[in-house]
Protein backbone atom coordinates (compact mmCIF):
# COMPACT_ATOMS: atom_id res chain seq x y z
CA UNK A 1 0.00 0.00 0.00
CA UNK A 2 2.99 2.40 0.44
CA UNK A 3 4.06 2.23 -2.74
CA UNK A 4 0.72 2.19 -4.51
CA UNK A 5 0.61 6.17 -4.89
CA UNK A 6 3.85 6.34 -6.92
CA UNK A 7 3.70 3.43 -8.79
CA UNK A 8 0.37 4.60 -10.20
CA UNK A 9 1.41 8.53 -10.16
CA UNK A 10 -0.33 10.87 -11.81
CA UNK A 11 1.43 11.91 -13.91
CA UNK A 12 2.23 8.14 -14.80
CA UNK A 13 -1.18 6.86 -14.49
CA UNK A 14 -1.93 9.81 -16.86
CA UNK A 15 0.91 9.35 -18.92
CA UNK A 16 0.23 5.53 -19.71
CA UNK A 17 -3.71 6.27 -20.50
CA UNK A 18 -2.68 9.33 -23.46
CA UNK A 19 0.16 6.32 -24.39
CA UNK A 20 -3.22 3.74 -25.13
CA UNK A 21 -5.16 6.66 -26.86
CA UNK A 22 -2.15 7.38 -29.36
CA UNK A 23 -1.84 3.90 -29.93
CA UNK A 24 -6.04 2.83 -30.22
CA UNK A 25 -6.48 6.06 -32.47
CA UNK A 26 -3.47 5.22 -34.79
CA UNK A 27 -4.08 1.22 -35.04
CA UNK A 28 -7.96 2.57 -35.90
CA UNK A 29 -6.95 4.56 -38.88
CA UNK A 30 -4.27 2.33 -40.64
CA UNK A 31 -1.49 4.72 -40.85
CA UNK A 32 1.54 3.57 -40.68
CA UNK A 33 4.62 3.16 -38.03
CA UNK A 34 6.39 6.55 -38.40
CA UNK A 35 2.87 8.56 -37.90
CA UNK A 36 2.27 6.57 -34.83
CA UNK A 37 6.30 7.97 -33.70
CA UNK A 38 5.26 11.58 -34.92
CA UNK A 39 1.99 11.17 -31.95
CA UNK A 40 4.37 9.70 -29.56
CA UNK A 41 6.77 12.84 -29.78
CA UNK A 42 4.35 15.58 -29.96
CA UNK A 43 2.95 14.17 -26.98
CA UNK A 44 5.74 14.11 -25.29
CA UNK A 45 6.64 17.15 -26.08
CA UNK A 46 3.25 18.65 -25.25
CA UNK A 47 3.51 16.50 -21.54
CA UNK A 48 7.23 18.86 -20.55
CA UNK A 49 4.89 22.01 -20.55
CA UNK A 50 2.82 19.98 -17.56
CA UNK A 51 5.46 20.41 -15.48
CA UNK A 52 7.15 23.91 -16.51
CA UNK A 53 4.87 26.03 -14.10
CA UNK A 54 6.01 23.93 -11.27
CA UNK A 55 9.52 23.82 -12.52
CA UNK A 56 9.44 27.49 -11.94
CA UNK A 57 7.99 27.74 -8.94
CA UNK A 58 10.71 25.83 -7.49
CA UNK A 59 14.07 27.67 -9.19
CA UNK A 60 11.94 30.85 -8.28
CA UNK A 61 11.08 30.55 -4.49
CA UNK A 62 13.35 31.44 -2.06
CA UNK A 63 14.75 28.71 -0.08
CA UNK A 64 15.24 26.08 -3.03
CA UNK A 65 13.08 23.25 -2.88
CA UNK A 66 12.54 22.79 0.71
CA UNK A 67 11.53 26.36 1.10
CA UNK A 68 8.82 25.72 -2.46
CA UNK A 69 7.50 22.44 -0.46
CA UNK A 70 6.79 24.41 3.46
CA UNK A 71 3.36 24.84 4.04
CA UNK A 72 2.18 25.02 0.29
CA UNK A 73 0.73 22.06 -0.42
CA UNK A 74 -2.49 23.62 -1.78
CA UNK A 75 0.02 25.93 -3.86
CA UNK A 76 1.64 22.96 -5.37
CA UNK A 77 -1.95 21.37 -6.09
CA UNK A 78 -2.42 24.76 -7.89
CA UNK A 79 0.72 24.47 -10.07
CA UNK A 80 0.20 20.79 -11.28
CA UNK A 81 -3.46 22.26 -12.27
CA UNK A 82 -2.33 25.26 -14.21
CA UNK A 83 0.37 22.65 -15.75
CA UNK A 84 -2.29 20.17 -16.81
CA UNK A 85 -4.85 22.63 -18.43
CA UNK A 86 -1.51 24.13 -20.68
CA UNK A 87 -0.85 20.59 -21.85
CA UNK A 88 -4.09 19.60 -22.35
CA UNK A 89 -5.30 22.97 -24.79
CA UNK A 90 -1.84 23.01 -26.52
CA UNK A 91 -2.47 18.72 -27.27
CA UNK A 92 -6.26 19.37 -28.32
CA UNK A 93 -4.95 22.30 -30.04
CA UNK A 94 -2.14 20.35 -31.95
CA UNK A 95 -4.26 17.27 -32.10
CA UNK A 96 -7.27 18.94 -34.41
CA UNK A 97 -4.79 20.93 -36.02
CA UNK A 98 -2.91 17.76 -37.73
CA UNK A 99 -6.04 16.26 -38.15
CA UNK A 100 -5.02 12.98 -36.28
CA UNK A 101 -8.67 11.99 -34.98
CA UNK A 102 -11.18 13.04 -31.98
CA UNK A 103 -10.02 9.96 -29.23
CA UNK A 104 -7.31 12.14 -27.82
CA UNK A 105 -8.72 15.16 -28.01
CA UNK A 106 -11.85 14.50 -26.29
CA UNK A 107 -9.11 12.69 -23.62
CA UNK A 108 -7.37 16.40 -23.49
CA UNK A 109 -10.86 17.94 -22.86
CA UNK A 110 -11.87 15.21 -20.02
CA UNK A 111 -8.44 15.79 -18.40
CA UNK A 112 -9.31 19.70 -18.31
CA UNK A 113 -12.67 19.09 -17.55
CA UNK A 114 -11.61 16.96 -14.08
CA UNK A 115 -8.77 19.73 -13.59
CA UNK A 116 -11.10 22.60 -13.17
CA UNK A 117 -12.71 21.19 -9.49
CA UNK A 118 -9.56 20.04 -8.68
CA UNK A 119 -8.02 23.45 -8.88
CA UNK A 120 -10.88 25.40 -7.42
CA UNK A 121 -11.15 23.33 -4.31
CA UNK A 122 -7.89 22.99 -3.62
CA UNK A 123 -7.10 26.31 -1.70
CA UNK A 124 -10.30 24.92 0.86
CA UNK A 125 -10.78 21.67 0.82
CA UNK A 126 -8.10 18.67 0.03
CA UNK A 127 -10.02 16.67 -2.64
CA UNK A 128 -7.38 13.56 -3.85
CA UNK A 129 -5.64 14.87 -6.84
CA UNK A 130 -4.48 11.07 -7.06
CA UNK A 131 -7.89 9.76 -7.15
CA UNK A 132 -9.13 12.09 -9.91
CA UNK A 133 -5.84 11.79 -12.16
CA UNK A 134 -6.64 7.70 -11.81
CA UNK A 135 -10.21 8.26 -12.89
CA UNK A 136 -10.20 10.19 -16.02
CA UNK A 137 -7.49 8.27 -17.65
CA UNK A 138 -8.78 4.68 -16.50
CA UNK A 139 -12.50 5.71 -17.30
CA UNK A 140 -12.23 7.71 -20.66
CA UNK A 141 -9.78 4.53 -22.00
CA UNK A 142 -13.13 2.38 -21.10
CA UNK A 143 -15.68 3.93 -22.94
CA UNK A 144 -12.99 3.95 -25.81
CA UNK A 145 -13.01 0.60 -25.69
CA UNK A 146 -14.52 -1.49 -22.82
CA UNK A 147 -12.13 -4.51 -22.96
CA UNK A 148 -10.16 -1.84 -20.58
CA UNK A 149 -12.52 -2.42 -17.63
CA UNK A 150 -9.79 -3.81 -15.71
CA UNK A 151 -8.23 -0.64 -15.55
CA UNK A 152 -11.01 0.72 -13.26
CA UNK A 153 -9.58 -1.30 -10.49
CA UNK A 154 -6.48 1.77 -10.32
CA UNK A 155 -8.64 4.50 -9.05
CA UNK A 156 -11.13 2.03 -6.96
CA UNK A 157 -7.74 0.86 -5.01
CA UNK A 158 -6.55 4.04 -4.75
CA UNK A 159 -9.29 5.39 -2.71
CA UNK A 160 -9.12 2.76 0.54
CA UNK A 161 -4.80 3.53 -0.57
CA UNK A 162 -5.27 7.39 0.66
CA UNK A 163 -7.43 6.75 3.21
CA UNK A 164 -4.13 4.44 4.21
CA UNK A 165 -1.77 6.38 3.85
CA UNK A 166 -3.85 9.40 6.02
CA UNK A 167 -3.07 11.16 2.79
CA UNK A 168 -6.67 12.39 2.58
CA UNK A 169 -9.94 11.68 4.04
CA UNK A 170 -12.54 9.05 3.20
CA UNK A 171 -14.91 11.51 1.39
CA UNK A 172 -12.22 13.23 0.29
CA UNK A 173 -11.23 10.06 -1.86
CA UNK A 174 -15.04 9.35 -2.59
CA UNK A 175 -15.45 13.10 -3.61
CA UNK A 176 -12.43 13.06 -6.20
CA UNK A 177 -13.77 9.33 -7.47
CA UNK A 178 -17.60 10.70 -8.09
CA UNK A 179 -16.26 13.98 -9.63
CA UNK A 180 -13.77 12.74 -11.84
CA UNK A 181 -16.08 9.90 -12.79
CA UNK A 182 -19.45 12.25 -14.12
CA UNK A 183 -17.25 14.61 -15.59
CA UNK A 184 -14.94 12.31 -17.64
CA UNK A 185 -18.47 10.29 -18.81
CA UNK A 186 -20.18 13.19 -19.46
CA UNK A 187 -17.35 14.78 -21.23
CA UNK A 188 -17.24 11.45 -23.53
CA UNK A 189 -20.84 11.52 -24.05
CA UNK A 190 -20.91 15.05 -25.02
CA UNK A 191 -18.09 14.22 -27.38
CA UNK A 192 -19.87 11.53 -28.83
CA UNK A 193 -23.32 13.48 -29.42
CA UNK A 194 -21.34 16.46 -31.34
CA UNK A 195 -21.19 16.94 -34.98
CA UNK A 196 -22.28 13.76 -36.73
CA UNK A 197 -23.19 12.04 -33.48
CA UNK A 198 -21.24 9.10 -33.63
CA UNK A 199 -18.88 7.50 -31.52
CA UNK A 200 -15.48 9.05 -30.21
CA UNK A 201 -13.76 5.81 -31.34
CA UNK A 202 -16.12 4.84 -34.72
CA UNK A 203 -14.30 7.48 -37.43
CA UNK A 204 -11.37 5.94 -38.69
CA UNK A 205 -9.55 8.05 -41.16
CA UNK A 206 -6.84 7.15 -43.45
CA UNK A 207 -3.98 9.05 -42.98
CA UNK A 208 -0.97 10.04 -45.46
CA UNK A 209 0.87 12.38 -43.11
Amino acid sequence: MTYYPFVFHPSTTVGAGFFLFIYLEWARQDADGSTLARRVGTFLVVGVLAFVPTVAYFLLQPGGLSGALEGSSWRLDMLVATGTLIASAALWVLWRRLDWGSIVPGAAVALAAVTLPYAALSPFWDISGHVILAVMPTFYLTLVDRAYWPALLIPILMIPNRVYLNAHTLAQTIAGFVVAAAITIGVYYLQTRRGTGRRVDATPVRESQ
